[in-house]
């Protein structure tokens, strides 16, 4: 019977294969796809980033992630190391690399190396035991094999000069887990049972009891979703902003979060920093008496609006921690109960979509809630001084101290801020109570808000007529433009065309990091309705916007004509766009900057995309980037829709753009209009693709004529060419509307019908372009389109 033993040389090279098997792989993930979706922009430069590139350098070399690796292959090479130590006793017995002698070697040679080697190893030489037993057992034997007749023999043909040896079988574990002690060996085989069978099946077995709770991409527990959806705290019809952080807080996630007694005093705390922000939750029973692991989730969320991070007890700050990751994607999950589509519309809910969407921009900013109220009457005016306090208030370090003393200077809003020069922004700041350290972080914040320039335009493809029950498009060109752009060095960092990099959103109140999103809403304010909802990443947009800043000024230009502007006042606006693009490019430029791979110098110093200029690259860089959103069309009638555009991670960069949609009743004599068109285009259709095959079967002639010499090259390439473009959009028609204005290009009044007048002709038409979020009063003055506001409960 033979008999297991433990071979620890074996183990070392078992455990270094496993190891390899994971190393292998995450390291070439690491080095292509995982740097690459870890990796964000920083749309904004601060404090010593602005002098160079080498600490950013260094500091991006020597990432956690990073030096995770390189520890990983460090503990590699040791264990390759301690494998090539203990391989030594693996090695078949080679008697000429024992002898260090080569297989062509004399017989001289060999006894020449066998007396070299004695005086290293043998016992009268060397007293140590262990060159006794090399020289015993591998010199001697290694000489005999070489010089004897019989070793020789035997060497080679069972590979040692003592003839066949006995085999021994190892077991890759290390070897001292093989004793004969009969005490030791029970508890090794339990240890081995255990953690090599029991432990795995229980992890494998808790997983899948485990996994079923939860549901989603953002990985939200199913019980969350019920609640949200149908509860005594779901999303409701008309929940405002101050009724959101009451749903957020009702998550399987914060009820189930322990609450140990270590936290008592904590607790305390806490409660009373809640009480001196909010005083009028004292009275509110209800509020008090939840469970208390939602209490302590909906105090610590509070307390993060409130800006005290740092007088949050140290036992709550873990906790506050994961309020604070678990918070975004609740909220996602959120706007998506709301969006959905309910009888009998089938649309979503356009009051808690927005409301959500704020909350959202006050957890990334640290702004309370109770900031974006309008206080006295529920005005138009009230809610627009509301707006623009609440986007100063976002700003790091503001209070309502600071706003009362910018108030005195004439700064009520972020863009009076903005529009004043860096010297008297610095004075300003200080003025106002700020140190140096803390107005440079005001400059990059104010630097680092992002404004989205947008054109859109609803329609049906193929069809002039928008009717009930159609799928329009909406088709969305956005760009995205920052005041950083503008900076020095700023091009280094400046996000490319294609790239799957996200940006990062500038958040200093809030210890998590915190990527830009935005949300796309088509929203009719008079039914309360969203019509279709997307939320998208304007990497693209940002990528436009900084290499063609030129196209801003040209949407408004288009913008100017389409609206009718008067002749002066429209060259005026281009002549004082066309003044404040070259000052942002020689600002961009002045420091030895070059533009980035994306763009090039064009004929006239302007900047355009790279390839021709009739390149499908300057054709996408022209629409910006395009958002798609579709939705059915609603009763026949004139709809006032507005587009919303809104960050999640900013107050006050929203954009509110009006869209008229005409729907057209579906008739029995337009649908069959309709039925008879699309014959009509079929049959066309087919026509083409005949003439199409004949015209291909004929240049395939033609060219294989021209191989032989009989005709001319061009004249099978002419032959083969098809008509493909000539039905191509021109998306920088002239058709959409002023940046600035906001007007639709409805035309004279008398060429507007009712809808009923519309239903008896016939007719109708599709939804006019836009491109701003202000219209035109009766009396040809400029007034702000208004965001739908809140309904607040009572």
């Amino acid at each position: 019977m033979v008999e297991h033993t433990g071979s620890t040389s074996l183990f070392a090279i078992f455990a270094l294969s496993l190891y390899s098997l994971f190393l292998f792989p995450y390291t070439i993930y690491r080095l292509t796809c995982g740097a690459s979706e870890e990796a964000v922009v920083q749309p904004y430069l601060q404090g010593k980033q602005k002098k160079g590139t080498v600490d950013r350098a260094l500091r991006k070399l020597f990432s956690k992630s990073n030096l995770i690796l390189i520890a990983l292959w460090l503990f590699w090479a040791v264990l390759l190391w301690y494998v090539n130590i203990t391989s030594k006793d693996l090695k078949p017995f080679d008697p000429f690399e024992i002898l260090g002698v080569e297989r062509s070697a004399t017989t001289a040679e060999i006894k020449k190396a066998y007396r070299q080697m004695s005086l290293l190893y043998h016992p009268d030489k060397n007293p140590d035991p262990k060159a006794h037993a090399y020289f015993a057992e591998y010199i001697t034997k290694a000489y005999q094999a070489l010089t004897d007749e019989v070793s020789r023999k035997n060497f080679e043909l069972h590979g040692h000069p003592d003839g066949p040896q006995a085999m021994n079988v190892g077991v890759a574990l290390p070897t001292w887990l093989f004793t004969k002690d009969s005490k030791v060996a029970p508890l090794m085989l339990l240890g081995l049972v255990g953690f090599g069978i029991l432990l795995p099946l229980g992890v494998v077995s808790w997983y899948m009891l485990n996994s079923n709770r939860y549901s989603g991409p953002n990985g939200v527990m199913q019980e969350t979703l019920s609640f949200y959806y149908m509860s005594k705290y779901s999303v409701k019809e008309a929940q405002s902003l101050v009724r959101i952080p009451e749903t957020l807080v009702c998550a399987m996630e914060f009820i189930t979060l322990p609450t140990p007694s270590e936290q008592t005093a904590g607790l305390e705390e806490l409660r009373k920093l809640i009480l001196r922000n909010n005083p009028d939750l004292k009275d509110k029973n209800a509020f008090w008496k939840r469970r208390a692991s939602v209490l302590k989730a909906h105090m610590l969320l509070l307390a993060h609006l409130d800006r005290e991070h740092d007088n949050i007890p140290p036992s709550l700050q873990a906790d506050l921690r994961f309020v604070l990751t678990k918070s975004p994607l609740l909220l996602d999950e959120m706007i998506k109960i709301a969006i959905m589509p309910r009888p009998p519309a089938g649309f979503g809910w356009m009051t808690p979509a927005v409301a959500i969407v704020e909350m959202m921009q006050c957890v990334s900013q640290a702004l309370s809630v109770s900031a974006r109220k309008p206080t006295g009457s529920a005005s138009a005016k009230a809610a627009a001084n509301a707006d623009g306090m609440a986007a100063l208030m976002q700003l790091p370090h503001f209070n309502l101290d600071v706003l009362k003393k910018l108030k005195k200077r004439r700064v009520q809003t972020i863009k009076d801020l903005q529009d004043l020069p860096p010297a008297e922004l610095g004075e300003a700041l200080r003025s106002a109570g700020l140190g140096d350290a803390m107005a440079e972080e005001v400059a990059t914040f104010l630097a680092t808000l992002p404004a989205v320039h947008c054109r859109a335009e609803c329609e049906v493809t193929g069809e002039e007529d928008i009717m009930e029950g159609d799928v329009v498009k909406c088709r969305v060109q956005l760009l995205v433009t920052r005041p950083s752009h503008n900076t020095p060095g700023f091009e280094q960092q400046a996000p490319a065309r294609g790239s799957s990099k996200a940006i990062r959103a500038f958040t200093p109140n809030n210890p998590v990091p915190k990527d830009e999103n935005w949300h796309v809403l088509l929203v009719d304010a008079s039914s309360n309705a969203v019509l279709c909802w997307n939320k998208v990443s304007l990497v693209e947009a940002e990528a436009v916007g900084f290499s063609r800043p030129e196209l801003v000024e040209e949407w408004e230009r288009q913008g100017d004509v389409a609206a009718g502007a008067d002749k002066k006042d429209a060259v005026d606006r281009a002549r004082s766009r066309a003044l404040a693009t070259a000052d942002k490019f020689i600002s961009r430029y002045s420091n030895g900057a070059r533009p980035g791979p994306a763009t090039r110098a064009g004929p006239k110093g302007a900047v355009v995309a790279d390839g021709d200029g009739g390149s499908g690259t300057d054709a996408e860089a022209e629409t910006g980037q395009v958002v798609e959103l579709l939705f059915h069309a609603p009763r026949a009638g004139k709809h006032e829709l507005q587009l919303l555009i809104m960050s999640d991670s900013y107050v006050g960069c929203d954009r509110t753009i009006p869209l008229r949609v005409r729907v057209v009743p579906l008739t029995r004599a337009m649908q069959e209009g309709r039925d008879l068109k699309s014959q009509a285009k079929a049959k066309e259709w087919a026509n083409n693709s005949d003439e199409e095959d004949g015209d291909k079967g004929e240049g395939r002639r033609r060219r294989k004529a021209a191989a032989d010499g009989d005709a001319a090259s061009d004249a099978g390439s002419a032959a083969g060419d098809g008509d493909s473009d000539d039905g191509d959009e021109d998306v920088n028609s002239d058709e959409y509307d002023s940046e600035e204005t906001g007007e639709l290009e409805s035309g004279p009044e008398d060429e507007e019908d009712d809808a009923d007048d519309t239903a008896a002709a016939g007719k109708g038409s599709k939804a006019l372009p836009a491109t701003a979020a202000t219209s035109k009063d009766a009396d040809g003055n400029d007034k702000a389109s208004e965001k739908p506001s809140d309904s607040e409960d009572n």
